[in-house]
């Protein structure tokens, strides 16, 4: 098959979706591993967006002119390894991230041998300089939710600057609890992240792999071909404090809608990509912070350093004294690098650390508003 035809389709994956795939050799060699044969690509070719596009078996038999029995046995087939997007009976092109990315990996459905290509072609990738790409917005597309113990958390009496005085509450996209209390379906799936590392030989870490969430319509698509496992509400609640408890970070797509979130991804440092684009690209834009920076009260703080040890982005350090009296020995923060996730205050066994609301940075509410925003606010 001609390369021709594998980019169009990257063309089309890129179609009004901000995280976009360049082009590149290497590009085409995975998506040839994602879909192998002429009728996979020419059924991917025919959708023009993301998403949104979405054709039924009909109408795929009628443009490709492929026999409706075999449109549906392909599409099947693509869906169960994660290549598709199947809601009801229609089916969709997947974005790159998040969706293809995760779906082809949570799956492992392909070949082992696929898996580990194209693991390594996506970090090939990676590695030259398509997170700087993606991260080069001005409205990050994914965003950090803080720790669930955010409520019990946060000072009772706070200073908050003339612009947050009215924004006392936690709001929606503030609070993961409220994110799964409001989802009428959750899935339990492995770490995407974590998966492409191992899948390409790289380094692993000892952080769970089954961690991850899909909500609503994710759940579902994932649930149909019985990718993922269903739980519920209370399940997820526990599964979420897990998380926090292993130090690791919630991350979620940067809007404020009900429709807007996929996946609820628990993500480490040493394999996220999100996180990596701030520790190991250096990239402030990678993501939106939450609006909530910790705030230490020095006559409860042990100076134990488990915040230190804790926090993801090494924001947390400790100031050694110079004084005789022992005066400045303190547990210092570096604010540009905190992303206020609350893992912190989490862990601290002296409850010396409050998280304290200090920004009101309101996200789009709508999915269209997030592209538009990126689209608007990118650097290049």
């Amino acid at each position: 098959m001609s390369d021709e035809l594998y980019d169009k389709i990257r063309r089309r994956m890129n179609s009004i979706w901000p995280l976009k795939l360049p082009k590149h050799k290497k590009i085409i060699e995975m998506l040839k591993i994602l879909w192998p044969t002429e009728e996979e690509a020419r059924i991917i070719s025919i959708f023009k967006e993301p998403l949104a596009d979405q054709k039924g078996p009909r109408k795929i038999a009628k443009i490709t002119g492929m026999p409706l029995e075999k449109v549906i046995e392909i599409c099947d087939n693509m869906a169960k390894r994660g290549v598709i997007f199947k809601e009801g009976k229609k089916y969709a092109l997947l974005p790159i991230m998040p969706g293809l990315y995760e779906f082809y990996f949570i799956s492992r459905s392909d070949k082992k041998e696929n898996l580990e290509k194209a693991a390594k072609l996506f970090h090939d990738i990676i590695d030259t300089g398509l997170l700087n790409e993606w991260y080069s917005s001005d409205y990050p597309f994914f965003r950090t939710l803080p720790s669930s113990s955010l409520s019990q958390k946060i000072t009772k009496q706070v200073e908050i600057n003339e612009e947050v005085a009215a924004q006392h509450e936690i709001l929606v996209f503030e609070d993961v609890e409220k994110y799964i209390k409001r989802a009428n379906s959750i899935s339990v799936v492995n770490c995407a992240c974590r998966t492409t590392h191992a899948y390409a030989g790289l380094s692993e870490c000892e952080k769970p792999m089954d961690i991850c969430m899909a909500l609503n319509m994710a759940s579902d698509a994932l649930a149909s071909y019985q990718l993922g496992r269903k739980i519920s509400q209370e399940e997820a609640l526990d599964l979420i404090k897990v998380a926090e408890d292993h130090g690791l970070v919630h991350t979620i797509i940067n809007g404020a809608g009900p429709d807007t979130p996929m996946l609820i991804c628990n993500c480490c440092s040493c394999h996220c990509g999100v996180l990596n684009g701030l520790i190991k690209y250096n990239n402030p834009r990678a993501f939106a912070k939450s609006n909530f920076r910790p705030e230490i009260d020095s006559s409860l703080c042990a100076k134990c350093e488990k915040c230190v040890k804790t926090c993801p982005t090494t924001s947390i350090w400790h100031h050694w004294p110079h004084q005789e009296d022992l005066s400045d020995d303190f547990i210092a923060i570096k604010e540009e690098r905190c992303i206020g996730c609350g893992l912190c205050a989490h862990h601290c066994p002296k409850n010396a650390i409050s998280m304290k609301k200090v920004y009101n940075d309101i996200p789009e509410k709508t999915l269209p508003g997030i592209l538009y925003k990126i689209e608007a606010t990118k650097s290049h």
